[in-house]
């Protein structure tokens, strides 16, 4: 990937120590150029990458002063290490010994130019790293185990509004503005899975809430653990990605496939499945009901005049039976069911009240057709009873409920026992 150029400074070296350093092959991806001098340069070039020099112990202070660059690595050959001054020795890559024969001459510079290359290998691996993840668009992070922020993306950035140095060691409620109580009040749970990850030791999934820029972000996170070269947890490393929006489309789609649109009722398919759901092994009472005159007024006056209507049966039911999951059974009709009573007198002793309603509404509005509805209910104990055989027992004391005229509510127990 990389081709880089070593430039070393041999300086006041014998000359066969020069030409077994020169004579030492580069490693992959590497040139070595070579300028040799009597003495140290009052100058040395910021393109130098190491100066390998001799001297009594004011050279590497000479050395110091002369180099343009801190990057420029600085190698003393010496007898006397043990007389430098402690600023000086801490400021030299490495001493080397002044008697260099050709083995430990090759053996040192090769050293060097091992540690060289370690060193590009490193950058270009956290280059990889680097420019992976900022290509991401989901939040990535690496933490230690005290929860200390050690290395996040530009997505992260992003979404806290801190850079890389601001967050650089920070802990949760810092990098996301919360205070200890607001922690503690909130659904963050992000600190608490750090735990259990490192705790499992295997990488976990979640969904966490974390306080944006503006408002509740919803995230799925997926958390791994990071081990040490013994295998000890050290630390995690996770990858979020902000599920706000599609989670909110998941709910209206949710919404859309279960409610019908015009009343806000549930649709017919999802009160079979919310029965199925919801009823196991309870009592359960189904009613049906019917808005007496509604295809007249809708093909006499026009759609507008019979969603109206609808509408205003639909918040009917929903006043006269709180309790109750109601549906939008199709038309005019609609379904009612009680799931946990087999009790039909808390249906039937209602339904008047729902005629007056739906008089006071025709008066309101002052309808040319006055409308009117009908109920036939059923209800069970028998969990095997399926609720397709309950509503069409419903629909059977419906259907005989419009015989005796509107107003009406029959049962269908008590019919078929007449």
């Amino acid at each position: 990937m990389y081709h880089a150029t070593s430039k070393f400074l041999l300086a006041g070296l014998p000359q066969d120590v020069v030409k077994t350093i020169e004579a030492v092959e580069p490693l992959e991806r590497f040139t070595h150029k070579f300028e040799t001098a009597d003495r140290l340069p009052s100058e040395i070039a910021a393109d130098v990458t190491a100066v390998i020099f001799t001297g009594d112990t004011s050279a590497v202070k000479a050395a110091r002063a002369a180099r343009k660059s801190e990057k420029t690595l600085l190698i003393f050959v010496s007898s006397a290490p043990d007389e430098l001054a402690e600023d000086d020795i801490m400021a030299l890559a490495d001493v080397w010994p002044e008697t260099l024969t050709e083995t430990v001459t090759r053996y040192y510079f090769t050293r060097l130019i091992r540690m060289l290359k370690a060193k590009k290998d490193a950058w270009l691996t956290e280059l990889y790293l680097d420019q992976t993840i900022d290509t991401m668009p989901d939040l990535i992070w690496y933490k230690d185990k005290r929860g200390a922020h050690l290395k996040v993306n530009d997505a992260f950035c992003h979404i806290v509004g801190k850079t890389k140095d601001d967050i650089r060691g920070r802990g949760h409620c810092y990098i996301w503005g919360l205070t200890p109580e607001q922690y503690e009040q909130g659904e963050y749970m992000c600190m608490e899975t750090e735990i259990e990850v490192m705790d499992k030791g295997v990488t976990c999934v979640f969904d966490e809430h974390v306080m944006g820029p503006d408002g509740i972000i919803q995230l799925q996170t997926y958390k791994t653990p990071l081990r040490d070269e013994d295998g000890t947890v050290m630390g995690t490393v996770g990858i979020a990605r902000d599920v706000t929006k599609l989670k909110k489309y998941e709910a209206e789609l949710i919404h859309a496939a279960r409610i019908d649109d015009l009343t806000g009722l549930f649709n017919r398919r999802y009160f079979y499945e919310y029965i199925h759901q919801n009823r196991g092994a309870k009592p359960v009472t189904i009613a049906r009901t019917d808005l007496s005159y509604f295809k007249q007024l809708n093909d006499t006056y026009g759609a507008k005049k019979g969603d109206d209507a609808l509408i205003a049966m639909a918040d009917i039911l929903r006043e006269a039976y709180p309790e109750a999951t109601i549906c939008r059974y199709g038309g005019g009709e609609f379904l009612l069911a009680n799931i946990g009573s087999d009790d039909v007198s808390l249906m039937r002793e209602k339904f008047p009240f729902v005629i007056e309603k739906i008089k006071s509404y025709c008066e309101k509005d002052a309808l040319p057709i006055l409308l009117s509805a009908t109920m036939g209910i059923t209800s069970t104990t028998d969990a095997n009873i399926s609720p397709d055989k309950l509503v069409r027992q419903s629909d059977l004391a419906l259907y005989y409920t419009r015989n005796l005229g509107d107003g009406h509510c029959c049962v269908f127990n008590e019919i078929i026992s007449e």
